[in-house]
């Protein structure tokens, strides 16, 4: 499914805290924070709905000292947003009264609260606010009692770090759906000197202790995401790590009291970034959009080791990264790949964290997708992937020729359930087609391994090859005479083995019509 289009603007820079890593606190304590006029803020959101943006984020600064913050509310409802998200450090919502202010707007919202640390010292030795801590928890405690959504965000600061493995205890009392951490942004952090960026940005692999304490503590389930941590510092963090997000579009404060054109949020804050040569090794290679400059220039990059398929699988038995794994699989599989002609190239995509696309380039490309086995039988499966067809050019015997080359450098590495055969792109006989398709999600069959399926001409017959473990090999034949579905087998030269016999009684048990029970297979052929 697409994410839902949305938008953030920033109501201005004015801000009652002065967090540590934060450009807003800086402004507002040089003086050059000043409250928005009402107008070109109206003019933006109008524009962004009018564009087709669902969801809408109020960001500062603190949005809530706008003296037209609630207006901006009542606007932006009115325009119909189906999500208004407020972005806060609680320093209003504090009040009840407020909370109901924005409520009786008829909106429906998600408070985002920012937190800067787990404790009340970590939190206020990143705000540099006395007393802010308390305001949030209570700005919390008055959006649980009304049934609203909230979430949590936090900057991760050397001042902070340390306290996030008391997030659970904190936020789950509290009814937080959602804990996301980021890598604070040199970028977005104001005028700094070298030595207020090394009292800012811890080094990496300091976080990967209390980051995983952190989210043992959380239920299985809970929604918490790290962002912007190089994967490698800690493989078994990763199904909680990101790099970007959903398209977002992004207007900001542009010189003293006016408003960008909207931009790529994720597009631009990947402009500062880099990775070592070494990245391109790594599974994560195609996620991670790397390294900060600065951290670079502060800590060097020593410390950025890429992940080998061999580690993520330790690191992630469960294959919860999906994608990951089989990305890693098909790069190892298409190593030194030459399609066939009339194919020029293959691509390799993720799609999400749950399917991998294999994609041979031409006039008309070839598309196959994997999936978990789970979500979807398709032409082709090992124990943990099924294999699909998306796109294929309408000429069968080019389709067939790509599907049974990606089919042969796959093989090399996994064991199919059932195979990558002829029947996935060449016309047969519905009756013959159907039975392979029966098979295909009855298998596997004993100790039989399922290797091939050819189609001979016309579709009028498919022949499937199965193999002991001994070598002894099986065939069992589909076809159709006078419109009646047909069928046999053949094994080699000799007394079938027990294990060829076993594997023959389930293909045949297989295909058997329900009630009926199958034909014992005898040292005979067909």
């Amino acid at each position: 499914m697409e994410p839902k289009r949305q938008v953030e603007i920033q109501l201005g820079h004015m801000c009652n805290n002065r967090c540590v890593f934060c450009v807003s606190g800086q402004e507002t304590a040089l003086g050059r924070a000043r409250p928005l006029p009402l107008a070109p803020i109206l003019e933006q959101i109008r524009a962004a709905r009018a564009a087709g943006h669902a969801k809408i984020t109020l960001l500062g600064g603190e949005p809530t000292l706008q003296p037209a913050f609630l207006d901006v509310v009542r606007e932006s409802v009115a325009l119909g947003f189906e999500e208004i998200v407020i972005f806060t450090n609680g320093v209003k919502t504090a009040r009840a009264a407020f909370v109901d202010e924005i409520l009786a707007t008829g909106g429906n919202f998600t408070f985002r609260f920012s937190i800067q640390g787990a404790t009340e010292e970590a939190h206020e030795r990143t705000t540099r606010k006395d007393g802010s801590f308390a305001r949030i928890v209570q700005s919390m405690r008055h959006v649980q009692a009304r049934g609203e959504r909230l979430t949590v965000n936090m900057c991760v600061v050397q001042s902070n770090y340390e306290s996030v493995d008391v997030f659970p205890e904190l936020l789950l009392p509290l009814g937080a759906s959602q804990l996301h951490l980021d890598m604070v942004r040199p970028l977005d952090a104001g005028v700094r000197t070298e030595e207020e960026f090394a009292a800012m940005i811890p080094r990496y692999r300091s976080l990967v202790g209390p980051f995983t304490r952190m989210v043992r503590g959380f239920p299985e389930g809970f929604d918490v995401n790290i962002g912007n941590l190089p994967y490698c510092l800690a493989p078994e963090l990763s199904p909680f790590i990101h790099h970007d997000g959903e398209k977002t579009m992004t207007i900001a404060v542009d010189g003293d009291k006016t408003l960008s054109k909207p931009w790529d949020k994720y597009l631009v804050k990947r402009r500062d970034k880099s990775k070592p040569a070494t990245c391109a090794a790594c599974v994560f290679d195609a996620r991670c959009n790397g390294i900060f400059e600065t951290y670079r220039e502060m800590y060097g990059d020593e410390e950025f080791v890429p992940v080998t398929p061999e580690r993520m699988s330790e690191a992630d038995p469960g294959r919860k990264l999906f994608s990951v794994h089989a990305r890693a699989l098909v790069a190892r599989a298409f190593a030194g790949f030459v399609p066939p002609k009339p194919f020029s190239r293959a691509l390799l995509t993720e799609l999400g964290e749950r399917a991998v696309e294999v994609r041979l380039e031409g006039d008309e490309s070839l598309v196959l997708t994997l999936r978990p086995r789970a979500e979807g039988e398709g032409i082709a499966a090992t124990d943990w992937f099924a294999v699909g067809i998306t796109g294929a050019p309408a000429d069968h015997a080019v389709a067939c020729a790509g599907i049974l080359a990606i089919g042969e450098r796959l093989s090399r590495h996994v064991t199919f359930v059932h195979p990558i055969g002829e029947d996935a792109a060449l016309p047969l006989l519905r009756s013959v087609g159907a039975r392979i398709q029966l098979l295909r999600r009855r298998a596997p069959f004993g100790a039989l391994a399922w290797k091939d399926v050819r189609v001979l001409p016309e579709g009028r017959r498919a022949e499937l090859g199965f193999e002991a473990p001994s070598g002894e090999r099986v065939w069992v034949w589909l076809g159709e005479t006078n419109g009646k579905p047909v069928g046999g087998y053949r094994v080699g030269e000799g007394e079938p083995s027990a294990e060829v016999i076993e594997g023959l009684r389930a293909v045949l048990g297989a295909l058997a019509p329900a009630g009926a029970g199958p034909r014992a297979p005898s040292a005979s052929r067909a």
